[in-house]
C-alpha cells in the first residue's frame, strides 16, 4: 500500500510541477509581453530599440515638415534630429508612452482603433509650439494575429493552470507516505518552476516572438523582457533558494528517521559455541 501511495504522489507531484510551471511563466509573459499598461512605463525600454526610435522619428518629422515647411529636406532632417534626441531622454520617453503603449497594444490585438499622434503630441515631441497645426498623424501598427491568439489564450490558461497545480499539490501532500518525499517532491518542484520561468518569461519573448512578423513594432517584445530580467532573475533566484532548502530539509528529515527507527533484533543475535 506504502509503495501505491508514493507512486500516486509522485505522479500527482509531477502534474502539479508542471502546470504550476506553466501557470507562473504563462503569467510573467502576460505581464511582460502581453500588457499594454506595463509598456506605458516601461516606454523608455521600448524606445531603445533603434528602429523603432527612427521609425517614429521619421514619421513624425515627415508629417510636421510637410505641413510646415514644405519642400524644405533640411527641416525634416532638424525635426527628425530633434525627436531622436527627446526619444533618448527619460523625459521625452513619458511624453511618448502614450504613443508606444497604443502601439504594442495594437500589435498584440488588445487594440482596434488606429494608433494616432496627436497635435499636442507633436508640440511635446518636437518642442514647437508651430506643430498644433499639424494634423494628428496614423501611425501604422498592424494587428498579428499569432500574438493576439496567444494573448487571449494565456487569459485562461493561467487561472486553471494555476487551479489545477494547487489541487494536485494538496492532493501530492495528502498521499504521500514519508514527509522526506513530501519535502523532496516539492523542492524539484520549485526549481522546475524556476527554470521554466526562464524559458517562457524570457526566451519566448526575446527570441520567440520576433519570428512572428517582421514589422518594426515586434522590436519591443525583446526590450520589454530584458526590461524586466533582473526582476525574473531574482524570482528564479527565490524558487531555486527555496527548492534547495526544501531539499536540504528532506535529507535532513530522511538521516533523523533512519537513526529514529527501532533495531532489528537479528542485530543482537548472539553466535552460540559450545565448547
Amino acid at each position: 500500500m506504502s509503495a501505491v501511495r508514493r507512486s500516486l504522489a509522485g505522479l500527482l507531484f509531477a502534474l502539479a510541477a508542471i502546470l504550476g510551471s506553466l501557470a507562473l511563466s504563462a503569467f510573467w509573459l502576460q505581464y511582460t509581453a502581453f500588457t499594454p499598461s506595463h509598456t506605458h512605463s516601461a516606454a523608455a525600454a521600448v524606445l531603445q530599440d533603434k528602429d523603432i526610435r527612427n521609425e517614429v522619428a521619421q514619421i513624425i518629422s515627415t508629417a510636421t515638415a510637410a505641413q510646415l515647411r514644405p519642400g524644405d529636406p533640411a527641416a525634416a532632417q532638424a525635426i527628425n534630429a530633434t525627436v531622436l534626441q527627446v526619444a533618448n531622454t527619460a523625459q521625452g520617453a513619458a511624453l511618448m508612452a502614450d504613443i508606444v503603449a497604443d502601439a504594442h497594444a495594437r500589435l498584440i490585438g488588445a487594440r482596434d482603433e488606429p494608433v494616432q499622434i496627436t497635435s499636442q503630441n507633436l508640440v511635446d515631441i518636437t518642442r514647437d509650439q508651430q506643430a498644433v497645426v499639424v494634423p494628428s498623424i496614423t501611425l501604422e501598427v498592424p494587428k498579428v494575429t499569432a500574438l493576439s491568439i496567444m494573448r487571449e489564450v494565456l487569459k485562461w490558461l493561467i487561472p486553471i493552470a494555476a487551479g489545477l497545480a494547487l489541487v494536485f499539490i494538496i492532493l501530492g501532500f495528502a498521499a504521500h507516505p514519508e514527509k522526506f518525499e513530501m519535502l523532496q517532491s516539492l523542492g524539484f518542484l520549485l526549481i522546475g518552476m524556476a527554470l521554466l520561468l526562464l524559458l517562457i518569461g524570457y526566451v519566448v519573448p526575446a527570441f520567440v516572438v520576433p519570428l512572428f512578423t517582421d514589422n518594426v513594432w515586434i522590436g519591443a517584445m525583446p526590450r520589454l523582457a530584458r526590461d524586466s530580467l533582473s526582476l525574473l532573475l531574482g524570482i528564479m533566484l527565490l524558487l531555486i533558494g527555496a527548492g534547495l532548502g526544501c531539499l536540504a530539509a528532506a535529507a535532513a528529515s530522511r538521516r533523523r528517521d533512519r537513526w529514529s527507527q527501532p533495531i532489528r533484533r537479528t542485530s543482537y543475535r548472539e553466535e552460540r559455541r559450545w565448547s
